[in-house]
């Protein structure tokens, strides 16, 4: 009997020891994955901390917004004669761009129209004259649809990056019943060695896209 009780509490004491090992070994195993999830953590940050790091030391990349240069159009004769009505005869013109009005465009508030910075725009102007165009107000003679001149100023915004018409811009767009969407075509000319415009109204993009880009010019 002695000895039966001794195999019990032996087998009591042997389980007891088994259940202590098997939570030793389940405490090392969450200590052992805290670890691990710690290690991971601090990868995650520091992968975070390396990319934040990067992003500051690289300049962002802006697009540059990209003009197209649509093909030269046939110049409408009322506007091929004022021009040299009031530069001379033979007068040599330069195809700029089509420019499509925009709702700040014919704002009243606004008074200016964005003209299309192109690189034959560039080589219109002379040096002397791309260099002060934003420090002076320049006037300018602009030929409208109709053949009406107008005396315009021509300048160079730098904040915005872009030529305008401003000055009596509005009160042409008012007198023309010039809207939004309506496309315009813009070339340039010389007089008196001064750089001048004429601009040509050829209806709304809309339209000119559902006659496969047949314009329609307005003259007298």
């Amino acid at each position: 009997m002695v000895r039966n009780d001794k195999v019990m509490k032996f087998k009591g004491d042997w389980e007891n020891f088994e259940v202590l090992v098997e939570a030793a070994e389940m405490e090392w195993e969450a200590r052992a994955a805290e670890k691990e999830m710690a290690k991971t953590s601090e990868r995650k940050n520091h992968n975070k901390r390396v990319q934040k790091q990067e992003c500051k030391s690289e300049p962002v990349k802006k697009r540059r917004k990209m003009t197209i240069v649509c093909p030269e159009p046939q110049m409408p004769p009322l506007l091929k004669r004022r021009i040299e009505e009031i530069a001379g005869v033979g007068t040599a013109t330069v195809w700029l761009n089509a420019k499509e009005l925009t709702i700040s465009d014919v704002k009243e508030h606004l008074d200016r129209l964005f003209i299309p910075k192109t690189e034959a725009l560039k080589q219109f102007l002379n040096e002397n004259e791309i260099e002060n165009l934003d420090r002076t107000n320049n006037r300018t003679k602009v030929v409208d649809p109709e053949g009406d001149e107008w005396d315009l100023i021509f300048k160079y915004w730098t904040k915005v990056n872009q030529y305008v018409f401003t000055g009596q811009w509005y009160q042409l767009v008012a007198d023309k019943g010039l809207q939004s969407g309506e496309v315009l075509q813009v070339w340039g000319f010389r007089c008196k060695d001064k750089p001048c415009f004429a601009i040509n109204r050829v209806g709304q993009r809309s339209e000119l896209a559902n006659t496969n880009g047949a314009s329609s010019s307005r003259q007298q």
